[in-house]
This record gives structure tokens, C-alpha cells and sequence, in this order.
């Protein structure tokens, strides 16, 4: 599906996502629109997609790793719980005692304390919360709109 020039441009776009396609094309036997036409095709295919990373040790923000068991029959409602929350920086279906992890960050310890225990909880037979230190990976982390999600609008968790 794809080929060596797509894996090209997603390498230098993964070093430099705001690179240029005169500089993406730099290399490569194809012009700036062919690159805009291969981007657009990334996107299209859902293989790609533009974000933004915030540094959340800058932003003093706490970070949580959550591990839910989650039933079958609330699976689907909870998925798109976190789907829409800006509190969950990342999810996964996990093997073993608990079947999610979930990375959640907020500026406040008492924001995430609240998300987990007012949301989350009401759809885990089991939880187990570790606090966290931010990524390693230079603390950034990819975010979603900070939009409120509606269950913490509905129960005014900030």
C-alpha cells in the first residue's frame, strides 16, 4: 500500500511535520504538487494526520495511567467516552487483569481524581490508578480539541 517515496515523506514528516514541500520533494524525482497530491492521498486513506503536541511538563500538567476492566455490554459507550475527552491522551485494549489503559492528563489533580471517579469508575468492574510521571519522550503528547467532553460538562469536572 505503500511505497518508498510514501515512506520518505512520512520519515521527514515525523522529524519535521511543518517541513515544506519544496523540501519534502528535495530527494526525490517528484515535484511539490505530486508530494501535496501523495499527502492528500495519506490523509484521505486515514493513513495519516496532521496534530499538534503539547508539552505538558511545561504545562505542569499531572498525568495518570488508568487500568479499567471493562464489561463487555459498556464497552461500546465507554469507547466513545474516551474517544471525546481531551483528559485521555491514549487509550488501549490491553491483555490481563484489566482489558484498558489509558494515559489521562489534566492541569489539575482533582480534574483527573473527578474524571476517574465520577466517569470512568461507573463503567469498570475493576481500576487501578498510578500516578505518572510526564512522557519521557520529551513530555509531549498528542492532543484533542480542548473542547469539553459532555460527561465532564454534565458534571462540571474542569
Amino acid at each position: 500500500m505503500l511505497d518508498a517515496i510514501d515512506l520518505q515523506i512520512l520519515e521527514k514528516l515525523a522529524e519535521n511535520g511543518r517541513i515544506s514541500l519544496t523540501e519534502l520533494s528535495s530527494g526525490s524525482e517528484l515535484s511539490r504538487v505530486a508530494i501535496a497530491n501523495r499527502i492528500e492521498k495519506l490523509l484521505q486513506n486515514d493513513l495519516l494526520r496532521v496534530s499538534a503536541l503539547l508539552n505538558l511538563d511545561r504545562l505542569n500538567y499531572q498525568t495518570l495511567i488508568v487500568e479499567l476492566q471493562i464489561d463487555n455490554g459498556k464497552k461500546t459507550e465507554f469507547k466513545k467516552v474516551i474517544s471525546d475527552c481531551p483528559k485521555v491522551v491514549q487509550a488501549f485494549e490491553i491483555t490481563g487483569q484489566f482489558n484498558h489503559l489509558l494515559v489521562c492528563s489534566s492541569k489539575s489533580s482533582n480534574s483527573l481524581r473527578r474524571f476517574v471517579d465520577d466517569i470512568l469508575k461507573k463503567y469498570a468492574k475493576e481500576c487501578q490508578v498510578t500516578l505518572a510521571s510526564n512522557p519521557i519522550a520529551s513530555g509531549f503528547a498528542h492532543i484533542k480539541s480542548q473542547k469539553e467532553c459532555d460527561q465532564c460538562r454534565r458534571l462540571k469536572i474542569e
